[in-house]
């Protein structure tokens, strides 16, 4: 049996919750962006349901970026071959975003 506890081990510390290991999912994720200490639910959590082989292909792939009382929900539906070939490229462009936008802020707070 799988230890289902996925709590941080101290409390208010930075903490990673990987759920994916505590239920069967092909792929679940939520990594708090905030210290808890600080009380702003700043999170992204990312879903990805276990297609069992390629036979089930409804599941839930979402992305969930929240910062405070906002929140922004991205689906990422697997249903057929067009589909597919649109979410990867969505994909592929938020992270090309995220990550320029990484570097730009890097740039900045170094210059």
């Amino acid at each position: 049996m799988i230890d289902s506890d996925v709590r941080p081990d101290v409390p208010g510390d930075l903490h990673l919750i990987n759920s994916s290991e505590a239920i069967s999912i092909a792929y679940r994720k939520r990594v708090f962006l905030n210290p808890i200490s600080i009380s702003a639910p700043s999170f992204i959590q990312a879903v990805a349901d276990d297609s069992d082989d390629g036979t089930y292909l409804l599941g839930n792939y979402e992305l969930i970026i929240a910062d405070c009382n906002r929140r922004i929900m991205l689906e990422f539906c697997l249903a057929n071959a067009y589909q597919r070939k649109m979410s990867l490229a969505k994909i592929d462009r938020l992270a090309k975003v995220v990550n320029e936008f990484r570097e730009a802020v890097h740039l900045k707070e170094s210059g």
